[in-house]
């Protein structure tokens, strides 16, 4: 046993090899590990951000949807109103329609009445107009003689007096 250990074990190989190891280590941390725990921390921090993102685009859509359904009731509750203001001014027109209408009626008729009356006033007048020459034409036959003009004026004075109660 030249500088061993029992089981044939080498102490120099073993120290020799636990040094190589060692510095493998070191190396392959300095080298690869280091680098692919960069990797890895990179990665994960890009697949957080990416989660990150795509929460905030959710977030950001549902506002979104949100704002969209607002807009289209503001638009439903101003379709609305305009559709109740065009029915309020399509009441407010037929009114005036009518009422123009009925104005328009009244004054025909009272138009109509008034011409009426003209008429009726035009056929007094020249009835009173005939009744003289009448009234001297019957006075005349029935009498059988002509009265003087002053006698005939005030029998046609008197006549139209009695007329006059008749009415």
């Amino acid at each position: 046993m030249e500088g061993g250990l029992p089981l044939g074990i080498n102490l120099k190989y073993l120290i020799a090899q636990i040094i190589n190891l060692v510095l493998l280590f070191i190396l392959l941390y300095k080298l690869l590990f280091k680098r692919f725990l960069t990797t890895l921390d990179e990665r994960s921090a890009r697949i957080k951000k990416g989660l990150e993102d795509a929460e905030t685009a959710s977030k950001r859509a549902t506002e979104a949807e949100e704002v969209y359904q607002e807009r289209i009731e503001q638009a439903e509750r101003e379709r609305q109103a305009l559709l109740a203001k065009a029915a309020q001014e399509a009441e407010k027109l037929k009114e005036d329609i009518l009422t123009r209408a009925r104005e328009e009626a009244k004054q025909l008729v009272l138009e109509a009445q008034a011409g009426i009356e003209r008429q009726r006033e035009q056929a007094m007048s020249e009835l009173r107009k005939q009744v003289p020459d009448l009234t001297l034409l019957a006075t005349t036959r029935v009498i059988g003689q002509i009265l003087d003009e002053k006698a005939q004026r005030r029998l046609i004075d008197e006549v139209l007096v009695e007329i006059g109660e008749l009415e």
